[in-house]
């Protein structure tokens, strides 16, 4: 019984998400703030929470974006996600 009490307890952190990740490109992404606006996972993990399979420049540009626009909020060009002082991917 305690064994199974401490195993919850290690990997109870674990589904929760991290509150911000940054990317090698230097974009800092707020994961939590993300989760509070849009309320679903599976808006941007298709179901599956973790890593997006799909991940990439044109996934972001496609799925992120159009959400913005859809949310009528959140950065919706370049200049809004990328800073000219920000590593190049």
């Amino acid at each position: 019984m305690i064994k199974a009490i401490l195993l919850l307890i290690v990997f109870a952190g674990s589904v929760h998400a991290t509150d911000s990740i940054m990317f090698k490109s230097g974009l800092l992404f707020d994961h939590q703030g993300h989760k509070r606006e849009v309320g679903l996972c599976s808006y941007c993990h298709d179901g599956t929470p973790g890593k997006i399979a799909a991940f990439g420049k044109e996934w972001a540009h496609r799925v992120c974006i159009a959400c913005h626009i859809d949310f009528k909020e959140g950065p919706q060009s370049c200049a809004g996600c990328h800073q000219p002082d920000q590593k190049k991917d």
